[in-house]
């Protein structure tokens, strides 16, 4: 990595900015209406994203590296996890209010891996980054919607519904997570899409990081910046998401030897705002929405200087 890296980062970042801040300015003067924000997220989702992540595998990747990408989960699958404990560790240690106990250490744990996370590594690494970007959105996906579903349930005001059998283990099958596992198998298998198809997969997969920005900056817009208050629970979030977790993969990238190339997005990814479904969850679970709205807000906002900084400091490490 060197100084052209930064560059790129900056760059990157900052027409990351522009798009959300076209995104803040169609949710305020009121373009975008509730079926907007429902239908940009499931078009990202269900419609540009699977095809895009299946044909980034059957590019970059052959079929004699397939056994070599999948042994490249589990440092993330690691990392996510001995996040989360010393996320609990902190939340005891500095009381955490209990009204949102499990919340933080979820919020701390879980990163924005697809709709920060796609936009961010592509700018700064390029596409190559890709297949690299997805084992880290696999391992952080499973730990999400399996122990982070359960740490947010449990601070639900409903405390009936507090029960493994409410963890909704079919959202870990998710459409990009499909698309991802369907280029694999295409690749291991030697499949090769014909040109139409190839086509109509990148016109599709084109669309996503616009949209992505677009439907961040109308989230945030929705948050209502002049709505949010720091206290310290807020702050050890920001702490934990934007400097323990990255922190934590940047020891486990070298215990297991890691190449550069997978080191450096893993720990960006790592590195990027709150996982905006923990806000979500937390919602719907009758938690406190407030606090994971906040959490989003925040180390979205905060990103736009962190991650430069962080290209950075891996610059003069490498």
């Amino acid at each position: 990595m060197d100084s052209e890296l930064l560059v790129n980062a900056l760059e990157g970042v900052f027409a990351l900015v522009t798009l959300g801040t076209i995104g803040y300015i169609i949710a305020a003067l009121q373009w975008a209406g509730n079926e907007t924000r429902i239908l940009l997220p499931r078009i990202i989702t269900n419609i540009s994203l699977p095809p895009y992540l299946m044909y980034t595998i059957m590019k970059h990747f052959q079929r004699d590296r397939i056994i070599e990408l999948l042994h490249g989960i589990l440092p993330p699958l690691i990392s996510v996890a001995i996040t989360f404990v010393l996320a609990l560790c902190i939340a005891k240690i500095f009381r955490v209010q209990r009204v949102h106990f499990g919340l933080f250490c979820a919020c701390i744990a879980n990163s924005n891996t697809i709709f920060i996370g796609i936009p961010v590594n592509i700018a700064i690494f390029g596409e190559s980054a890709m297949p690299y970007v997805l084992l880290y959105y696999m391992a952080s996906t499973v730990f999400f919607w399996t122990i982070g579903q359960y740490s947010i349930l449990t601070d639900s005001k409903n405390k009936s519904i507090i029960s493994y059998k409410n963890i909704t283990f079919s959202k870990i099958i998710s459409p990009p997570l499909m698309g991802f596992i369907t280029g694999v198998i295409f690749t291991a298998i030697g499949v090769e899409l014909p040109d139409f198809a190839e086509n109509v997969i990148q016109n599709l997969g084109s669309m996503t990081t616009p949209l992505a920005m677009i439907f961040i900056g109308i989230s945030m817009y929705d948050i209502g910046l002049r709505n949010i208050n720091v206290n310290k629970d807020i702050v050890l979030v920001i702490i934990g998401r934007m400097l323990l977790a990255p922190m934590i993969m940047f020891f486990i990238s070298k215990l297991f030897n890691l190449q550069d190339s997978m080191s450096h997005v893993f720990i960006v990814q790592s590195s990027l705002p709150v996982m905006m479904q923990a806000a979500i969850l937390s919602a719907y679970y009758n938690a406190d929405s407030h606090f994971g709205s906040q959490a989003v807000a925040y180390t979205t906002i905060l990103s736009i200087v962190f991650i430069p900084i962080l290209i950075a400091i891996l610059t003069r490490l490498s």
